[in-house]
Formats: C-alpha cells, sequence, structure tokens
C-alpha cells in the first residue's frame, strides 16, 4: 500500500471542535450541561422565591457550562492555534504508523501507540495519550478518506475506534 500523504493548517475552528469534542463528549461533559440546564429550570421555576443575589449565582450556573466555558474554550483555541500551528503540518501513513512534519522537526508513532481513533463532523482524532492526539481536519483528508480508514483500521488494536 502506498504511503498517504496529509499536509494540513489547524485553524480555530478545528481547534475550537476538538476542544469542544474533547471536553463535552464524556460523563463530566454531560454532568457539567445537566448541572447547567438544572440551575435555568431551577432559576425559572423558584424565581419568585430567590432572592436577588440567588438569583444571580442560579443565573451564573445556568450558564457556566453552556455559553461562558465555550467562549472560554474558543479563546484558549485561538491561543494555541497561534502559538503553536503557524506552520502547516505534514501527516505520512503507512504500514509502519505515522509520520508527523514541521519544518525541520519530525517525528514517528507506531500504530501500537494509537489508543483510539474518533470522526467528529470535521475532524479525524487519533488519540495518542488521553491528553496528546493527532487532529486531521477532513477537508484536508479530502477522498483519501476511506484508505486512511481501512489503514488505521488493519494497523491499529485501540480500544475505541469510531470513523
Amino acid at each position: 500500500m502506498n504511503k498517504i500523504e496529509i499536509k494540513t493548517e489547524i485553524g480555530i475552528s478545528e481547534m475550537f471542535e476538538f476542544t469542544m469534542n474533547n471536553n463535552y463528549k464524556t460523563i463530566r461533559g454531560v454532568i457539567a450541561v445537566l448541572f447547567s440546564l438544572a440551575s435555568a429550570a431551577g432559576l425559572v421555576f423558584y424565581w419568585n422565591q430567590f432572592s436577588g443575589w440567588q438569583k444571580a449565582l442560579m443565573l451564573f450556573f445556568a450558564l457556566m457550562f453552556t455559553v461562558i466555558e465555550p467562549v472560554e474554550y474558543y479563546f484558549r483555541s485561538k491561543r494555541q492555534v497561534k502559538k503553536n500551528f503557524t506552520v502547516p503540518l505534514s501527516y505520512g501513513f503507512d504500514e509502519n504508523g505515522i509520520e508527523i512534519r514541521q519544518n525541520d522537526e519530525k517525528a514517528h508513532n507506531d500504530w501500537q501507540d494509537v489508543m483510539k481513533v474518533i470522526s467528529t463532523k470535521k475532524l479525524v482524532i487519533i488519540y495518542l495519550s488521553p491528553v496528546r492526539a493527532y487532529i486531521l481536519p477532513k477537508k484536508d483528508i479530502g477522498d483519501r478518506y476511506q484508505d486512511l480508514k481501512n489503514l488505521m483500521e488493519k494497523n491499529t488494536s485501540c480500544y475505541k475506534f469510531k470513523m
């Protein structure tokens, strides 16, 4: 099989989607959103029984995980892209693993290093650990998506493969 080469630039929208996916598609994220929704429902239901500071506190809790945290994630994504993704990345996929290049730096990971692979609306995320992942925008994968999927399915033995 030939090597699959993908050149990509990670933008703010890709990093934001990764951050939101990473934080809200977990038990912690679901509980946080449920907490905010319960706070909003409590605020509406008990509006006449709360004092001013209690209303303000309940409003803060209602907005915390549904508005405030996503806005914070957006600005964090913006900073991270500006700091770490100013130069395009080149990924090479073959039977031996994944090679990533940026400028003169090069790294290689064997397929056994892959922990999980997740596909979202716009991204393919390859996790090497709970805090380290390769982010591939689907727009940059293009028509090689099926070839990449077949290669990863064949070579990885990760605990979660959703692509």
